[in-house]
């Protein structure tokens, strides 16, 4: 079937190179990696079913998905993406387990959260016995925090893990019913094992939670072990091939060299010896789950606005005085839907990147026994990803809002992304919990900056005061720096709001801290909004500016960063203004030049999206189809209806006709 015209029109119109982008993106090794696993998934007929799973009923589905779990094992090893210690093979197999399931799966969290949490837990003697036969599916886990009564709180979780030296074991008890374990993504029916977080007891004394391998089933029948109920939690909202779990633990027993003792330990005596290191140590894994979230969230984004902006090139709609129906693109109102989540994309992926590079950047630290920088790596992946799973959420809505009428049909593919994406707002800390905490910290740091101390790299601006230049001067890099200075100002006056807010409090109200911050919890969270919302601006800058682009596709780059960075000022104008970040004159030159902008955007929208280089299989939709044949695969998903089996469905003489017959007899 020949390309759509009008989406062809749009590529030959374009004056960027997509694929350079894709370049930049990922790189240029990445990037070639990154399709061939794709690539690998789409050609593979044993994963042809999964294009459907949302379509399935519950047991047929998780059946299918446990089928393809057994062939993914078997093409890890044939494409040698099994080694969990090298981070390219790490993210080939994401980009593979991405294209086969086209979502969450069963052994989701297997890879992504049971073995980092070994890898980032373990001594180098339990990593070698644990690692292999977790890369080999011997024990296929999930990471077990989350309890029926607490989530982002972890410090209140209630399972206990109490030592037993005659024994040399820790018995793991479930007290309550608030204390069971509850969400743990493949706990229901698939894992074996699971690292589970537990109060260490000892003598009677509470060590607080620490990382426990726990073996939850037969490793032969798969039925549960003596002292442990597990079971699936049913139907979620989306992701129902992940089978989500809930576990009740009766005075059961683990041996003590199970306890993940890389940075605690506990000897055959009771002896507890904990290196001296902070206790945001233990909640290291879930720290990198935060970070891969704010990639996920980025490409979840970049898939909606893809699908979108596609269908927009090729929806017409109202004709012209000329008789001529526009391309929906056109309109500067679906401009401005669409490019803000282009653009945010982009700005969310750039931010994941620089979020991992700083992550491994404390890692390293941290394993040379630098603890310095925890604090900030806790504020930087809890702001990010609360932020990037709210703003993509939010944007992936208008895509499929403005894709019409079809973009409530599951057709769009725009249901499914946001269905897998919006979990992230819950999933790891929810979102207001965690601006709570990134609040609070913001608040500290402040407090260090004021008293001469030095700060860490990312928050190092709070011991910044000046006020942005009073000159605004609209060319590409002076209205970056402006707008950069703009939010540094903003969130740096924010901090110091809330900051004397709660000093008031505590002077005249007669309370103590934990009642203060309660008081201004609104300002917290707006602060650590604000926070969150400052770093993507800088990330994307810098990521942009840093890059090896061409000139033409730098400049379009730099464009989307101006457009993200104003959009952003102008949908919170009020803050800034209140702050005096800038004035009401400098608020109307941004309006305008954003208008401006989007003719600059208009151009390459369609490039620029296929830059995200997300092919067919992954979009999983009739309307953002590469060749923009929308309206002829729409009727073929019609036609596909299990409805369309029967041209009279037999509901029709079971109900319909004895109705009929009835009401007509009594006339």
């Amino acid at each position: 079937m020949p390309t759509n015209t009008d989406i062809a029109a749009e590529r030959a119109n374009s004056n960027i190179n997509a694929r350079d982008l894709t370049f930049t993106l990922y790189g240029e090794d990445g990037a070639y990696r990154r399709k061939l696993a794709f690539e690998r998934a789409d050609k593979d007929q044993a994963f042809e079913k999964s294009k459907k799973f949302s379509l399935m009923d519950r047991d047929k589905l998780y059946d299918e998905a446990i089928r393809m779990e057994t062939v993914v094992a078997q093409r890890l090893q044939e494409y040698g993406y099994n080694n969990s210690k090298d981070i390219q093979t790490f993210l080939d197999r994401g980009y593979f387990l991405s294209a086969v399931f086209l979502g969450v799966h069963p052994f989701a969290i297997h890879f992504g959260g049971f073995i980092p949490s070994i890898l980032g837990q373990g001594t180098p003697e339990q990593i070698q016995e644990f690692l292999p036969k977790a890369e080999c599916m011997e024990y296929i886990g999930t990471y077990c925090q989350t309890e029926l009564s607490h989530g982002s709180f972890v410090r209140g979780l209630e399972t206990t893990a109490t030592y037993d030296k005659s024994t040399e074991e820790f018995i793991l008890h479930t007290p309550n019913l608030s204390a069971i374990k509850f969400w743990p993504g493949g706990l229901g029916r698939s894992c074996n094992y699971a690292v589970l977080m537990a109060q260490l007891v000892i003598t009677g004394k509470n060590y607080g939670i620490h990382p426990f391998m726990c073996q939850l089933r037969d490793l032969n029948t798969h039925q549960p072990l003596p002292g442990v109920e597990v079971g699936d939690i049913n139907y979620k909202f989306g992701g129902n091939a992940l089978d989500n779990g809930y576990l009740i633990l009766t005075h059961y027993r683990i041996p003590r060299t199970h306890l993940l003792m890389k940075y605690a330990q506990v000897s055959p005596d009771g002896t507890y010896t904990r290196q001296d290191v902070p206790p945001q140590i233990a909640y290291l894994s879930m720290t990198f789950l935060r970070t891969i979230l704010v990639t996920a969230s980025a490409s979840s984004l970049a898939k909606a606005a893809t699908i979108a902006t596609r269908y927009s090139a090729v929806r017409r709609q109202t004709a012209n005085r000329d008789g001529i129906e526009p391309q929906i693109l056109d309109y500067q109102t679906q401009q401005m839907k669409l490019f803000p989540a282009i653009c945010t994309a982009y700005a969310l992926h750039f931010s994941g990147a620089a979020l991992q590079s700083a992550y491994n950047d404390i890692l390293a630290s941290v394993g040379n026994g630098d603890m310095s920088r925890l604090s900030e790596l806790h504020c930087l992946t809890s702001g990010l990803k609360a932020y990037s799973a709210d703003i993509s959420s939010h944007h992936i809505e208008v895509c499929r809002r403005s894709c019409g009428g079809h973009g409530y049909s599951h057709a769009s593919g725009i249901p499914d992304i946001y269905q897998q994406n919006v979990i992230n707002c819950t999933v790891e800390g929810e979102s207001t919990v965690l601006y709570l905490q990134v609040g609070r910290s913001l608040v500290k740091f402040l407090k260090k900056a004021d008293s001469g101390e030095k700060l860490p790299p990312a928050l190092a601006f709070l011991s910044e005061s000046s006020p942005p230049t009073a000159k605004l001067t609209l060319r590409t890099e002076s209205t970056l720096d402006f707008c950069v200075s703009v939010f540094k100002y903003n969130i740096v006056q924010l901090s110091r709001a809330v900051t004397h807010q709660i000093a008031q409090s505590l002077s005249t109200n007669s309370v103590n801290l934990e009642a203060a911050l309660a008081l201004h919890s609104l300002e917290l969270v707006k602060t650590a909004q604000a926070f969150a919302q400052y770093l993507t601006v800088v990330m994307f800058v810098d990521g942009v500016k840093g890059s090896k682009l061409n000139p033409k596709e730098k400049l379009c780059m730099l464009h989307m960063c101006e457009f993200y960075a104003i959009h952003n000022i102008v949908e919170e104008s009020g803050q800034f203004l209140k702050n005096e970040a800038l004035n009401a004159e400098q608020l109307s030159q941004l309006c305008q030049h954003r208008t401006f902008l989007l003719t600059k955007l208009r151009l390459n929208a369609v490039t620029l999206v296929d830059a995200f280089d997300y092919p067919d299989r992954l979009l999983n939709s009739c309307l953002g189809r590469y060749d923009g044949n929308v309206y002829e695969a729409l009727y073929e998903y019609a036609k596909s209806s299990s409805l369309n089996q029967h041209q009279v469905h037999p509901s029709f003489h079971k109900y319909v006709k004895p109705m009929r017959e009835t009401l007509k007899s009594q006339l």
